[in-house]
């Protein structure tokens, strides 16, 4: 199946999108567990694990576009 151009573009913003909410909220994490004495594991939610595995997701998935974009064709 091939992918326009134009998709994989789409799909770097989307996706450096999503790897920047992920760093931002794993820094958000990291600042609390270091500056804040109320901080503990039992404290994170839900969302913002699942908002830091996006940004993991979206990180890998940068990465993987990228390599297809200098390997195609032009």
């Amino acid at each position: 199946m091939h992918q326009s151009n134009f998709s994989k573009w789409a799909l770097l913003v989307f996706c450096s999108i999503v790897s920047l909410v992920g760093i931002f909220q794993f820094g958000q994490l990291i600042g609390l567990a270091i500056f804040s004495s109320d901080f503990s594991v039992n404290s994170i939610q839900v969302w913002q694990v699942g908002l830091i595995g996006s940004g993991i997701w979206g990180g890998s998935e940068f990465v993987r576009t990228i390599k297809k974009l200098k390997a195609s064709p032009r």
